[in-house]
């Protein structure tokens, strides 16, 4: 069962390391208790993959090896031994986040492929976006992409979720431009743009 990070001992946010003026920058502290401290109060806050809490503590740990107070090597030790024990106490599990941002991505009609695409650049394997994408379609029964054009096409009132009858002979041409840009193949933003009605959409088979 996941886990939730537990709070931070003092209860403060965790303060950057900030010089007196006309002094230089003293690296912030990268001890292993307090690279766990700050990797914690960060899950506390944010869902994120391995990869995103990898590059939190590159960014802390950056000015310490410029410095000379700690070594490359030792730098990638603690870092690894940080994301080891998060993940061995429940607080990082890549597909746990997957299926989280899919179940958003899609709820805000974002495409199949840009949803891919987002998870990828969060550090999630390609492998691990397919099958979570694979798992949800399962779960639903229904086609995440026809799932996910229809929301967009009803967050911007495209097709037949319009108010009112377009008067405008270009507006299909416009609509179906608009969900092409959002991502949206050309045979779902079409089937979504010929149903008479939402309930119709959704009676449709693919």
């Amino acid at each position: 069962m996941p886990q939730t990070p537990p709070s931070h001992s003092g209860g403060d946010p965790i303060p950057a390391a900030r010089a007196r003026p006309g002094a230089a920058a003293r690296p912030a502290d990268v001890s292993p208790a307090r690279l766990w401290a700050v990797s914690l109060r960060y899950l506390q806050r944010f869902s994120a993959s391995v990869e995103m809490l990898r590059r939190v503590l590159d960014r802390r740990l950056r000015p310490a090896v410029a410095a000379g107070l700690v070594a490359p090597e030792e730098a990638d030790q603690r870092r690894e031994a940080v994301l080891r024990k998060a993940a061995d106490y429940g607080y990082l599990n890549d597909s746990r986040f997957a299926e989280g941002r899919v179940a958003a991505l899609l709820r805000q009609g974002k495409s199949p492929r840009l949803i891919a695409e987002t998870l990828k650049a969060k550090g999630v394997a390609g492998e691990t976006v397919t099958a979570v994408l694979a798992a949800t379609r399962a779960e639903t029964e229904e086609d995440i992409a026809l799932t996910a054009a229809r929301a967009y096409a009803k967050r911007r009132r495209l097709g037949p979720f319009r108010t009112a009858t377009a008067t405008d002979p270009r507006r299909a041409e416009k609509d179906l431009a608009a969900l092409l840009r959002a991502g949206h193949s050309l045979s779902v933003a079409r089937k979504v743009l010929g149903a008479a009605s939402d309930n119709d959409l959704l009676d449709q088979d693919d």
